[in-house]
């Protein structure tokens, strides 16, 4: 009975933690370590970008737009001093990082990384590298459209270099076919596909041999003495 009342308790405890989701709040530390772990990953697999989404608070909304805004200010800054990166093709703020017009970026994408006050500060107190790490992924996000463009363009040369690869070997195809209708032509005809070249050309060299022997003779013929 006791193991059975335990064994209630648990289920219980794994339940409320699924049941409750506070950001920020530590369930590691009222939960046993296996319960902890349950949890998050039942979190990870419950949650859709939707869902996320619903959650967020007008204070999130306006980090978004302010986000956004100075992305437009850098892009605008980038583009009257001329700050373009040929090899990544985008402009790139004072600092080299890549910017993009306010227009290319997605609200909502950017809205689903931007963390509640509560996890925010949370994340800050356990890890000092964190805001950091934030803005990195928020401006990764931002810029999203960039690596879209990129991984497009790899696609579209993916797909011509196969083209071209399939006709290479198809061309390779239809001169090995080509090769082996000539082989086969030599041995019905018993004669190399150039032989009647050859052939007419050797009669044209013995008919200009003779005619250069023939005038050799006529200049080498005495000429007839008159008579005294």
């Amino acid at each position: 009975m006791r193991q059975t009342e335990s064994n209630q308790e648990k289920e219980k405890s794994r339940e409320l933690a699924v049941i409750q989701d506070d950001d920020g709040f530590d369930w590691g530390k009222i939960l046993p370590e296996e319960d902890a772990v349950g949890y998050v990953f039942t979190t990870q697999i419950m949650k859709t970008k939707e869902e996320i989404l619903k959650r967020k608070t007008y204070r999130e909304r306006c980090i978004v737009g302010y986000r956004i805004e100075e992305m437009g200010k850098e892009y605008k800054e980038a583009k009257n001093y001329g700050r373009y990166d040929k090899k990544r093709e985008c402009y790139v703020n004072s600092k080299g990082e890549p910017v993009v017009h306010p227009k290319e970026v997605v609200f909502n994408d950017v809205l689903a990384v931007i963390p509640l006050s509560g996890e925010y500060y949370s994340n800050v107190a356990k890890d000092k590298h964190h805001e950091k790490k934030l803005d990195k992924i928020i401006r990764d996000v931002i810029t999203t459209s960039l690596r879209q463009r990129d991984e497009e363009r790899m696609k579209k040369n993916v797909e011509n270099l196969v083209d071209d690869l399939k006709k290479f070997v198809e061309e390779q195809k239809s001169e090995g076919k080509k090769e082996e209708e000539a082989v086969g032509e030599e041995a019905f005809t018993g004669k190399h596909p150039n032989e009647e070249d050859l052939k007419n050309k050797e009669e044209a060299d013995e008919k200009l041999e003779r005619t250069m022997q023939i005038r050799s003779r006529l200049k080498r013929k005495p000429r007839c003495q008159s008579p005294r």
